[in-house]
């Protein structure tokens, strides 16, 4: 939002109020990140997400909501999200980020017993990070037959495109009081779905309330400060309240934005933060902005005037056809933003990552990460293959951790090719129609069999079907995390993988939280350790040796989601439990960004066919799309410790009735959950499948006997304490 000019025309009484029913039948282009915040601020609003991380647990519920109210006026939404950022030149890290600090509050507040207060700090914390939610979110849009799409750069510049196009792509706007910055007539600013009314702004009347021009209003709302550019620092003194009226005046005064920035010139903070650079800049982004034309090119607004060094302060140039992959769904945006900027900044999780484990094992995931990079760099020009790309943390942000990303990775997995017939000859043998790892390890079972998948690239047939591409993604993802060799045959690893997967009792699939949970036991972090620092939550009953069991069995749990209801979390949390779930979703981050960017290399080396109306399919069908909360590990971990103290009251006995009424005390602890005794049982199929995988592991010496017989001791304990 642009700095206070809600308070403004607030004041001014500038703001609009009509009915709903006049949108009937209109168009609405949707600001995506703006209609999102304020769904998560408002009905979607769950502060527990913060403490357990995860997709909020009621978001389809309220996004359903806000479809069906949105359908009930007869408005027709078409969302825009942002797509890339627009390039900064501020340092890392050189503004406060204030989050970590209230969660450590939030936490304080939680652990002496001031819940209330804790959970109001969370929900102030700021903690959702919107574009983990974006896949969840585009899933359930499609699933209820809403258009969207992801914008180049900033849904500003393209809703303003899509309004202005004589097609008429959209009616009106509904999103910040930035685009107020654009050639708009007006903004819908508010939606009051439940009263019937919404809220407007026109922005001629604002600049008749100004009496300054349009080019003035706009180095007004820079000079304001908003999401690319603070408050001019002269105005943002400890000594005077900021108002808007403050910027008014000074352009009123010096008639120019640039000329108020000249005149203060000398000033520390327009010399410390370089200002000068960061207006033209930030002016030139909002005037010259990116955006998808419908021929499916990638032009400026205004192009007729527009600058020819628009990399200067939008960003490298890339191929269409990126963009166009990234309008509708294909990747998400990070491993791009990582490459044009040359950063990929690492803030704290959650947690706030306080331990040296985690921050240790940001360093190892640095390989993982510099594959996806190399994936997307090589069919690139040869300045991106060479471009320098470092990662930064919060902890030591002057410290580089270059991302070695090297271009032959996409030579390593040339033999993966298989196509159609191959891939139908297989189903039928497995009886099965799902491609899947279950799937593409059993195809590669044997050396012998492992030759059929062995198809060298084959100019005139191409990959095509959606079930073509995902076979073949998954499979190079299986061989560049080891799990497969060059010639499709398993590695011990991928023996211990399949053989886990096929040993499963229950209907349910654990495919990905497997796979995860292998490489969390190869990187050496899915064990019963403590970590360097201690955390509440911790299991407290029982001897060491079991606390030190129920650890390990509720972090291995916490990999898997309950099933929900979808209202807010009610029970407990636990902070130990939140900071092992930072590793997994570090790793998942970075195991999904490898899938997006294997799939995308494939579009660009024209290994499949690249027109085609499934994009978003393949995205959603693709693994680790969805990140899971602590949910399952908070209540196994309950469901443990009451047991282990009944049986001490019982002298160590432990009958059905104990378990019975543990059971029964936990649902009418978590009632977010359908069903907790089905979540407990589909957990402990998924830990049955851990165990299958570290004792083949243990056999060809793969692990340490110590890690193995953690898992081992744990499950022989826990076979007493199961139903």
């Amino acid at each position: 939002m642009i700095r206070h000019l809600d308070i403004f025309t607030n004041e001014r009484r500038l703001q609009h109020q009509s009915s709903l029913n006049l949108l009937k039948e209109t168009r609405l282009g949707i600001e995506g990140a703006f209609w999102l915040r304020k769904l998560l601020q408002n009905s979607g609003k769950e502060p527990a997400t913060a403490a357990i991380g995860g997709i909020p647990i009621g978001l389809r519920g309220a996004i359903e909501k806000e479809l069906e109210l949105l359908k009930s006026f007869g408005i027709i939404p078409f969302f825009v999200f942002n797509g890339l950022s627009v390039i900064r030149k501020d340092k890392p890290f050189s503004t406060e980020d204030t989050r970590p600090n209230k969660r450590a509050q939030a936490w304080d507040a939680y652990e002496k017993g001031k819940h209330d207060q804790a959970y109001n700090t969370w929900a102030s914390s700021n903690s959702i990070h919107q574009p983990d939610l974006l896949y969840f979110v585009f899933n359930v849009l499609k699933e209820n037959d809403v258009e969207f799409m992801r914008a180049p750069y900033s849904a500003w510049g393209q809703l303003v495109y899509l309004e202005r196009h004589p097609k008429g792509f959209i009616h009106a706007i509904y999103g910040g009081s930035e685009l107020l910055m654009y050639d708009v007539e007006k903004v819908i600013v508010n939606l009051d779905l439940e009263k019937g009314t919404y809220n407007w702004l026109s922005k001629k009347t604002i600049l008749n309330d100004l009496a300054i021009s349009d080019e003035q209003f706009l180095d007004v709302c820079i000079l304001a400060g908003f999401e690319y550019c603070g408050t001019f620092p002269p105005l943002n003194t400890e000594f005077s309240s900021f108002t808007f009226k403050s910027v008014h005046d000074l352009i009123k005064q010096y008639k120019t934005g640039f000329n108020a920035v000249q005149n203060y010139a000398d000033h520390a903070g327009v010399i410390k933060q370089n200002y000068m650079d960061i207006f033209c800049r930030t002016r030139c982004a909002i005037k010259y902005h990116l955006v998808l034309t419908d021929e499916g090119r990638v032009e400026p607004l205004n192009a007729e005037n527009a600058p020819s060094d628009i990399h200067e302060f939008i960003g490298y140039r890339l191929p269409d056809e990126i963009y166009y992959y990234l309008s509708k769904g294909l990747m998400s945006p990070q491993v791009i933003n990582t490459l044009i900027s040359g950063v990929l900044i690492e803030n704290p999780p959650l947690c706030n990552g306080e331990t040296q484990e985690y921050r240790r094992f940001l360093n190892e995931l640095l390989e993982l990460r510099a594959q996806a990079m190399g994936l997307l760099t090589q069919p690139l020009h040869q300045f991106y293959q060479s471009r320098k790309v470092v990662s930064l943390y919060w902890f030591e942000p002057n410290v580089e951790h270059i991302l070695n990303h090297n271009p032959s990775v996409h030579e390593i997995l040339s033999t993966w090719n298989v196509l159609e017939r191959g891939l139908e000859d297989e189903r039928k043998t497995q009886k099965t129609s799902n491609i899947d790892f279950v799937f593409c390890l059993r195809a590669t079972a044997t050396d012998d069999q492992a030759a059929k998948t062995i198809m060298p690239k084959n100019n005139d047939k191409l990959i095509d079907s959606k079930e073509e591409i995902l076979a073949n993604v998954q499979w190079e993802l299986l061989q560049l995390r080891k799990f497969l060799t060059s010639s499709h045959t398993h590695t011990p690893w991928g023996v211990a993988f399949k053989k886990a997967l096929g040993s499963s009792k229950s209907n349910s699939s654990h495919q990905e939280q497997l796979f995860s949970a292998l490489e969390l036991i190869r990187f050496g972090y899915l064990s019963g350790n403590p970590y360097s620092r201690s955390y509440s939550g911790s299991p407290t009953v029982g001897t060491e040796e079991e606390r030190k069991h129920i650890l390990l069995i509720s972090r291995t749990l916490s990999m898997v989601s309950p099933n929900y209801q979808g209202i807010p979390w009610a029970g407990p949390i636990n902070r130990e439990l939140l900071a092992f779930n930072s590793f997994v979703k570090a790793l998942n981050r970075s195991l999904r960004n490898l899938c997006e960017m294997l799939t995308l290399s494939t579009f660009l080396n024209r290994d499949c066919l690249n027109e085609r109306g499934d994009y978003l399919d393949i995205a959603l069908s693709l693994p680790f799309v969805q990140d899971v909360n602590t949910g399952l590990g908070i209540i196994v971990k309950t469901y443990l410790e009451n047991i282990v103290t009944l049986s001490i009251e019982k002298d160590n006995k432990i009958s059905d009735f104990h378990i019975n009424e543990t059971l029964k005390k936990l649902e009418e602890m978590f009632t977010a959950c359908i069903n907790v005794k089905s979540d407990l049982s589909d957990g402990f199929s998924f830990w049955d499948e851990v165990i299958v995988a570290v004792k083949n592991l243990k056999s060809s010496g793969d692990i340490s006997n110590d890690l193995a017989s953690q898992f081992l001791n744990a499950n022989q304990w826990l076979s007493a304490r199961r139903f």
